[in-house]
């Protein structure tokens, strides 16, 4: 079950005998349909008559406090500014209803603001609250401090403050960039009983493809996040191609094949013995040739990258490999701004 905020509410106007909580409004920040252990709360407008109609005790501008939530919950008060506060209580779908209707008896009403700058008031500007925005998002390690450099790079670019109207000096490097914060898809083919599947669980540091000595076995695709050199991608690891298939493997291999014309990257393995298989006709995706299980030799083919998913050997390199054919490092050394939101 998925938890809903209250319906909603409209603020009387304030007047002399209004409660202290009228001027007040909350919203849920952190996502209802997937939660977590602890729910973000953000309190915007009159947060002292708030907390005390709420009977929450005060918590001084740039201090941060454990306090009772209405007898509900106990959980941290941040005071981000004299109108702005952060709470955080318990996730559970029962401690938000009986906060929400804690809000509403208190004359705190709900906020439907979806605008970037009414997701994220703190910022000081529509620019500020899409950066901010853009971190929260993004997947990826390498997003983090490109991101926060963005506002001195384009008031370098512009001679002043940026805002969310610029023109994108470079837009492919922007598309590109934007991996950073939604994974790119990663196409792995390959004949079967090649290790496609040892690799991916190589990858992800764990067992997320079952591996065995016997053809067919991957029956469908297998998708993991993987981490390649701070780009988290997705991976997705298909059936192997081979004659005689059974008619269940042969449909996988059609499921899967649709995937292709999606992918960012295609990842074409073989190993010593087995050459990479031909792509279907129509694919433009760029893909890249991986030679695997190179402790057990070095193919004759044209390779970009050999590694053993067994003994980690060429693990580190090949992820380097792969996330320069999808984020080339010219793309993350220059100095140019990158257009991030929108």
């Amino acid at each position: 079950m998925t938890t809903e905020p209250p319906p909603p509410q409209t603020a009387p106007a304030r007047g002399a005998g209004d409660p202290p909580g009228v001027g007040c409004s909350w919203r849920l920040c952190s996502p209802a349909e997937r939660p977590g252990a602890i729910a973000v709360l953000q309190l915007r407008g009159d947060v002292d008559g708030a907390l005390e109609r709420l009977g929450i005790a005060p918590v001084p501008v740039g201090q941060v406090r454990l306090r009772d939530l209405v007898g509900v919950d106990r959980g941290v008060v941040s005071r981000v500014r004299t109108d702005l506060a952060i709470l955080t209580p318990h996730a559970g779908q029962e401690i938000l209803r009986q906060l929400g209707a804690a809000f509403s008896r208190a004359g705190v009403v709900l906020d439907r603001d979806d605008s970037v700058r009414g997701r994220f008031p703190e910022a000081a500007s529509d620019f500020e609250a899409a950066q901010l925005e853009a971190i929260a998002r993004a997947a990826s390690p390498r997003a983090i401090d490109l991101l926060l450099a963005q506002p001195r790079l384009w008031s370098e670019h512009l001679g002043r403050p940026p805002t969310l109207g610029e023109e994108d000096p470079d837009p492919g490097r922007s598309a590109r960039l934007g991996r950073l914060i939604t994974p790119p898809m990663v196409v792995a083919v390959g004949e079967s009983n090649i290790g496609k599947s040892t690799l991916l669980n190589r990858l992800s540091g764990r067992a997320v493809a079952a591996v065995a000595d016997e053809p067919g076995t991957t029956r469908d695709h297998v998708g993991s996040l993987v981490d390649l050199d701070g780009l988290i991608v997705r991976w997705v690891d298909t059936p192997g191609r081979r004659a005689g298939a059974p008619e269940a493997e042969r449909e996988a291999l059609a499921i899967a094949n649709a995937l292709l014309p999606q992918a960012d990257l295609i990842v074409r393995l073989g190993d010593r013995d087995t050459p990479p298989v031909e792509l279907p006709p129509g694919v433009s995706a760029p893909s890249l040739a991986v030679a695997l299980r190179a402790d057990r030799g070095r193919p004759a083919w044209g390779h970009d990258a050999s590694v053993s998913a067994a003994t980690g050997e060429g693990i580190a390199g090949l992820g380097v490999c792969l996330r320069r054919g999808l984020l080339p490092d010219a793309d993350l050394s220059s100095g140019a701004p990158w257009r991030f939101w929108g």
